[in-house]
């Protein structure tokens, strides 16, 4: 392929994606999203990237393009600020070399109920990263103070505050599926919603400690 060519291709594959640059004088990895690539007079071409923590960055195509890292997050569920999201792989759309909603999934667990939607932000995906859960007992904490929406739990599980249900329980979800209501104090649970896990109900709440 011509430079040209080459270009076009690096473009289809990245541009607009995340991905992990290494950065030299930090010596570490920075997350960050490719914003465009241009065609250069003395270069083959530069790429401009985009980082949370230093902004707009300029690169060489080339040999700096080994400093880019295509890596997922974990799958699964995780808290970031007030509310639980998920993060699923769709692997039949992997010729896009970053994570982006091409060959990606970032939804809050509640999107279904609440219609909530996931900006796409660098802060989403470094939580997605990170992947934090919460225990049983400060998920009903921080629902109950009304400083949570929703609580990621072990397993892929979360809370969530039930705006169509009686106050004193929340739902209990499964990756994005309701299976039940819970004790808005307690935690047990009050209502079986999806009969498919009733057999299994004291296993899952005994995951969830």
């Amino acid at each position: 392929m011509n430079n040209h060519e080459v270009i076009a291709d690096f473009s289809r594959r990245w541009n607009g994606t995340f991905v992990w640059m290494f950065m030299e004088n930090l010596n570490r990895d920075v997350l960050v999203k490719i914003t465009g690539i241009e065609e250069h007079s003395t270069k083959i071409a530069t790429i401009n990237v985009q980082s949370k923590e230093y902004g707009n960055l300029v690169i060489n195509f080339g040999s700096d393009t080994t400093n880019l890292k295509f890596k997922y997050p974990p799958v699964g569920v995780f808290q970031h600020k007030t509310d639980a999201l998920v993060f699923l792989r769709r692997p039949q759309r992997q010729w896009r070399r970053g994570i982006c909603s091409d060959n990606s999934t970032l939804q809050y667990t509640h999107r279904l109920i609440t219609g909530k939607t996931v900006g796409w932000s660098f802060e989403e995906l470094q939580a997605a990263f990170d992947k934090k859960v919460l225990t049983l007992d400060d998920a009903l904490q921080g629902l109950a103070k009304r400083q949570l929406r929703s609580a990621a739990l072990n397993n892929n599980f979360s809370l969530v505050l039930s705006p169509n249900t009686d106050p004193r329980d929340h739902l209990l979800l499964h990756w994005q599926d309701p299976i039940a209501r819970v004790s808005e104090k307690t935690g047990k649970v009050t209502k079986i919603i999806n009969p498919n896990y009733k057999s299994i109900m004291g296993r899952v709440y005994d995951n969830l400690q």
